[in-house]
């Protein structure tokens, strides 16, 4: 599987860890049509984070508010 491939499954499978390694480790030679992918893939892939960073707030959110009432 090549690069883009397999950020595209880490995308779709929402595997931040992957998408990280894949970021940090990406080829260091591509064509101008597999750039233009990858920045439109490294959008999603931002836009999935920022969720994720809500998502955990939120259940931070929660457990703060629970921890308060339990004392």
């Amino acid at each position: 599987m090549n690069w883009l491939d397999d950020f595209k499954s880490a995308l779709v499978s929402e595997n931040l860890d992957r998408i990280e390694y894949l970021i940090n480790n990406y080829p260091p030679k591509l064509s101008q049509e597999e750039l233009e992918c990858t920045a439109s893939l490294l959008k999603g892939a931002i836009e999935l984070f920022k969720k994720k960073q809500k998502e955990l707030e939120v259940e931070l959110n929660k457990v703060k508010k629970a921890k308060k009432y339990d004392l």
